[in-house]
């Protein structure tokens, strides 16, 4: 009997060890698992934190140079103009101006143009009457998209502009093409899969190749004021039809 209640109280002694490591091992683990939330906590920004005015990002006054030094962006400060975010913040962005004018440059020289030379191939390439002007290479190309999708007949004339040969019983399509050519815009179409623009950080020229960023995206766009570059996708990989491609860029590119 004796050696019975040995037993039972080694096996008491040992249980009641047993549960002071698993109590022990639990704590531990719940104050390293509060410490990290509360640093993660400390370290999440809160939105409903007050702006601290005195932040250049938020000043009124804050000028491109001080942007560029706080954010890291090393382009040449003539290509920016600032912004200002919904919460107040400024930010810079590449002067839509400038970025018209490298892609127009770019659809010119069928190559990465050159920053000190895109006012230079503007003043002598670009349209300078009101309509749909559509660039060289492309002109055959634009006029077997709309081929089949409209009931008028159309041609593109020695200046490059597209006209409507005869007004034929006008589908949507026919209403819309009719509506971008008199828009009063300076409307200017190629047929590529990307397009060059200015590195927003770097003030490089690089290319956007949008078509193989999504092969299901029917256009992109450059704009400035009333002057529009709509970048048609060469769909090459056969993703869209020319039905989809076409109302696509007629309903949604532009609201007359």
């Amino acid at each position: 009997m004796k050696k019975e209640k040995k037993k039972i109280i080694l096996g008491v002694v040992i249980a009641i060890i047993i549960l002071i490591i698993v109590a022990f091992v639990v704590i531990l683990s719940t104050n390293a698992r509060n410490k990290t939330e509360n640093e993660q906590n400390e370290n999440w920004e809160n939105p409903y934190t007050e702006i601290d005015k005195n932040e250049i990002q938020y000043q009124e006054s804050a000028s491109i140079d001080e942007l560029k030094n706080e954010t890291g962006l090393t382009a040449d400060s003539n290509l920016y103009e600032v912004n200002t975010e919904y919460d107040g913040r400024k930010v810079l962005s590449i002067k839509a101006n400038v970025q018209y004018k490298v892609a127009f440059a770019g659809i010119i020289k069928g190559q990465a143009p050159k920053i000190d030379e895109v006012d230079s191939i503007l003043q002598e390439n670009h349209p300078t009457e009101n309509g749909v002007w559509i660039d060289k290479q492309s002109r055959s190309k634009f006029l077997e998209l709309i081929k089949g999708n409209t009931k008028s007949e159309y041609e593109i004339n020695e200046k490059g502009y597209l006209t409507i040969k005869n007004k034929n019983e006008q589908n949507d399509n026919d209403k819309s093409l009719e509506k971008f050519i008199n828009s009063g815009k300076h409307l200017v179409i190629t047929i590529s899969n990307m397009y060059y623009e200015v590195d927003s950080v770097t003030g490089e020229v690089v290319e956007y190749p949008f078509e193989q960023l999504d092969a299901y995206q029917t256009y992109s766009q450059v704009m400035s004021d009333d002057n529009i570059i709509f970048v048609i996708t060469s769909n090459k990989n056969k993703k869209l039809t020319n039905q989809e491609i076409l109302e696509d860029l007629l309903q949604n590119g532009l609201q007359l």
